[in-house]
């Protein structure tokens, strides 16, 4: 029957998890994965089954999955130009559900393409039999691993108008967070059960919020390195990190805004936090690539859609300074850091919708050095000229710091130079100095404020001395060096530190003191630094 235009909204929202099933050797592991996922808290197994739907070896593997099934089952034989990987086979679907159908093996769901569904004639047909067979509804899916298809309404349409359909899902790789946005759209103003999902970076908010807009399901690997999808969680990231069944849609979203954000901490700081004190808020990572107009165009977005209830951001590279501009554009408040520093991290939305930037990278920096040297007339080497390295260089300034800034383009640094120096007294002591710091220039302590280093970044088994041309003996253990990479904590340029008996300062002394007045902005509550600290371990 043809659905009602009034939105639907599942009551909970589920996590499925997807397990790929190589061979019929498989199907004892897979069982004992299913088992465990059912134990840490999944709903439902999808077993994918792409590679056994050939013959009937295949097909008795599929009966067992079925009967030994631990968790409600969803059956999946993907095709392969719609992200099957049954390679170099031609999957015989048909046969494969009239075997169920004879030995009376019926799974809860099973999946079909919507585009197989409506060309396919035989399948159709035998899909239709195992319908018939017992409590299996169907499910309609598209996927499209290029991008937003061209004409999603119309394939939506055309789900929702098959008589035998009992949930829609749409999947493409979104390109951008706005085709999240979208996404959630479709959930909230779907005439039935739904699952929309965005594949990869910029999809993984679907991933986690579904609940929040009223989505049936998620999607979840059993483990790291067992996705069946682009940018899938696993089950212990989705209900450990995110706090998955928690989630509705009242809500508050908070964000990790930068690029990259696939290894940030923050939401696993953050969320553990908002659990410590009973605050109902979930940060996920929003990827936006560098550029001022990627940036304006989806915080505006974002701003503006009615439900998704943006409460606040942590801003890292490459949008630091883009944060300031927006927030002053439209009207909002700069603290009085933010404007002398022209950069800011941290987003408050306020409930009349009014905006708040503030930089709490300054302190970040400034109360770890505070706990192991005196900063006042100290003589400070500092990698990197970005929007936390201004803030830094601001920061130690203020302190009574001398600061040599050091980074790969000229241009950056001397800009830096420049502009801190129109922010402050022109009597400050901050210049650019080419190459890299050296043993005999009487450093007291240097800073990295590159993301060299970072996991997931553009050079993560590079030191920055070693990328500038910097001398390692300035290393000594007279110095100290302080990271801010915290993804590891032992960076290569921390290591070389310890091998030369450096005092080092690593990168979660800085994340949990920023990260600290970011919590108490958006919660009004003391962040639980034991907690946090053992996170971070």
């Amino acid at each position: 029957m043809m659905r009602s235009l009034c939105r639907y909204h599942w009551a909970v929202s589920l996590i499925a998890v997807s397990i790929m099933v190589e061979d019929p050797v498989g199907v004892e592991a897979a069982l004992m994965a299913a088992g465990a996922a059912a134990q840490n808290g999944a709903n439902l197994v999808e077993w994918r089954v792409d590679p056994l739907c050939e013959d009937e070896a295949g097909f008795c593997a599929c009966r067992t999955l079925i009967e030994q099934s631990p968790l409600p089952c969803i059956l999946t034989c993907r095709i392969q130009e719609e992200g099957g990987q049954a390679f170099g086979i031609e999957p015989d679907r048909p046969g494969l559900f009239r075997s169920l159908v004879t030995a009376g093996v019926v799974p809860r769901y099973v999946d079909v393409e919507s585009a197989a569904w409506r060309s396919d004639r035989e399948l159709r047909i035998a899909a239709g039999e195992l319908l018939g067979a017992g409590e299996c509804g169907l499910i309609l899916s598209s996927h499209d691993f290029e991008g937003r298809p061209a004409d999603l309404a119309r394939q939506l349409d055309v789900m929702w108008a098959e008589d035998d359909v009992s949930i829609v899902k749409m999947a493409w790789r979104a390109r951008s967070i706005r085709d999240s946005l979208e996404a959630f759209d479709l959930v909230e103003d779907a005439g039935g059960p739904m699952i929309a999902i965005c594949m990869d970076r910029f999809g993984v908010m679907t991933r986690v919020l579904t609940g929040k807009f009223g989505g049936l399901l998620t999607f979840a690997s059993p483990g790291s390195d067992q996705e069946t999808a682009p940018g899938q969680l696993s089950l212990q990231q989705l209900r450990d990190t995110y706090r998955f069944d928690a989630i509705t849609s009242s809500t508050r979203v908070f964000g990790v805004l930068g690029d990259p954000v696939e290894h940030s901490r923050s939401p696993l700081l953050h969320n553990t936090g908002f659990s410590h004190v009973g605050f109902d808020g979930v940060m996920v990572p929003m990827p936006v690539v560098d550029g001022w107009e990627s940036f304006k165009a989806s915080l505006a977005c974002m701003l503006d859609h009615e439900t998704l209830n943006l409460s606040g951001l942590a801003v890292t590279t490459p949008h630091k300074e883009h944060l300031a501009r927006f927030v002053e554009e439209v009207g909002g408040t700069l603290t009085p850091m933010v404007h002398r520093c022209g950069a800011a991290n941290t987003l408050a939305v306020l409930p009349d919708g009014s905006l708040v930037a503030d930089n709490t990278d300054t302190e970040g920096v400034l109360a770890p050095l505070r706990g192991v040297m005196p900063i006042k007339d100290s003589k400070i080497a500092l990698l990197g000229a970005g929007g936390a390295a201004r803030g830094a260089a601001i920061g130690l300034l203020m302190e009574g710091a001398e600061v040599v800034v050091f980074n790969r383009s000229e241009d950056r640094a001397m800009e830096l130079v420049k502009d801190v120096k129109s922010r402050m007294d022109d009597a400050v002591s901050i210049e650019y100095q080419s190459g890299g710091p050296q043993a005999d220039e009487g450093f007291d302590a240097v800073i990295n404020m590159t993301t060299l280093g970072m996991e997931g970044g553009p050079g993560p088994d590079r030191s920055p001395l070693d990328e500038l041309g910097g001398s390692l003996d300035v290393l000594s253990d007279t110095v100290v060096v302080f990271d801010a990479v915290y993804a590891p904590l032992q960076t290569p340029l921390i290591k070389q530190a310890c091998d030369r008996g450096a005092k080092v300062l690593t990168g979660d002394a800085m994340f949990l003191a920023q990260a600290a007045r970011q919590f108490r902005t958006w919660t009004g509550q003391d962040a639980p630094m034991d907690a946090w600290a053992s996170l971070m371990r």
